[in-house]
């Protein structure tokens, strides 16, 4: 066997000595100071807003705010040892609100929001069961409002399964028309990754500045607390207006929603409107102001609302999906080739 020359030899303990260093060079970058604080105002002492354009905002009754580009997600955190643990408000997978319509006795409309964000179905009665959408739709322009030429007894929605990549498994709910409702509107809510429960841990950052670092989003460093002076005392004032707003209407699965003719959603204060019973909608006390404006902006007219209600659907864990009996033919067609323009039929305003 060959022995190892002393310049070899003394190489390889080079090496290693670099890889120690670097071993616990790394370690202590890694390292940060945590921070969790104690007694029964800890809530208090963390509050405030972390991060700039996207982070997330603590209060003092335990709940959160998780913000960024088109995210915006309430919910609640809870202390676990050195961790804070948080837990989305999630909506369920399907809602359901429904009214009577007058004058539309034999008919049923259902407009479908949301439906285009998964595989998704639709059963009318006993009818066959129709894909909401069809193939490679790739264009939407809402609000996409389905007809019945005749009342419904009952509706099934159906989706597949989003938990795990290729699941062919699919979730069904049934929902019984026993109030003779004529007039729905349906929220498909695709499961989100800022939903999903994650976790945090507060550091000092460099400065001693307050620190947290997220499980699903800001990466290593996290989001700084922002000191709440000036005109970041002023923002925060209009977050905690926004949280109080939220937590008053029970936003993510209030028990009942109002929408103009166009399906446009609004959150009115009832005080200011009278309900007409005989076409059942709410009618703004200032009805004839702006005429000009609304009429080139049909939309967004708040003057005229229609009140619909809660509905409870019911899972159906032992029902079989089975996709190959489907109708031959989407509810919608929507794709666009070369056109910006979405290749459906417009629907126009309801009563």
């Amino acid at each position: 066997m060959r022995k190892e020359s002393k310049s070899t030899s003394f190489i390889k303990k080079i090496l290693g000595l670099i890889s120690l260093i670097l071993m616990v060079t790394n370690s202590k970058a890694q390292q940060v100071t945590h921070y969790f604080p104690n007694g029964k105002d800890k809530a208090k002492t963390i509050s405030g807003q972390y991060g700039g354009n996207s982070g997330i905002c603590l209060f003092e009754d335990g709940r959160f705010l998780l913000y960024g580009y088109a995210t915006s997600v309430f919910g609640f955190y809870v202390f676990e040892k050195d961790y804070l643990l948080f837990y989305p408000d999630e909506a369920p997978l399907f809602q359901l609100y429904g009214r009577h319509k007058p004058n539309f006795t034999d008919s049923t409309c259902i407009n479908l929001a949301g439906f285009e964000e998964g595989k998704t179905y639709v059963q009318f009665d006993n009818d066959s069961t129709h894909r909401v959408f069809n193939d490679k739709a790739n264009c939407f322009s809402p609000p996409f409002v389905h007809q019945e030429s005749k009342p419904v007894q009952s509706l099934k929605f159906i989706v597949q399964n989003q938990l795990m990549e290729h699941d062919s498994t699919y979730q069904v709910f049934q929902y019984s028309n026993e109030e003779k409702f004529n007039d729905f509107i349906a929220v498909y809510n695709r499961p989100q990754r800022a939903r999903q429960h994650f976790s945090a841990f507060l550091y000092l950052a460099e400065g001693n500045k307050l620190a947290i670092r997220l499980s699903n989003y800001g990466g290593e460093r996290g989001f700084l607390k922002e000191n709440q002076d000036g005109s970041n005392q002023e923002h925060w004032h209009e977050i905690l207006t926004m949280k109080k707003d939220y937590d008053q209407a029970n936003y993510i699965d209030p028990l009942a929603i109002f929408s103009n003719a166009y399906y446009t959603l609004f959150y009115p204060d009832l005080e200011q409107y009278v309900l007409d019973t005989v076409n059942n909608r709410y009618v703004s006390k200032f009805a004839s102001d702006n005429e000009a404006y609304f009429a080139g902006n049909p939309e967004q007219d708040d003057r005229y609302l229609n009140k619909y209600i809660r509905q409870n659907l019911l899972l159906l864990k032992d029902e079989q999906f089975d996709p190959s009996k489907l109708s031959i033919t989407s509810l919608f067609f929507s794709r666009c080739e070369e056109s910006e323009k979405p290749d459906h039929d417009e629907y126009g305003p309801q009563q």
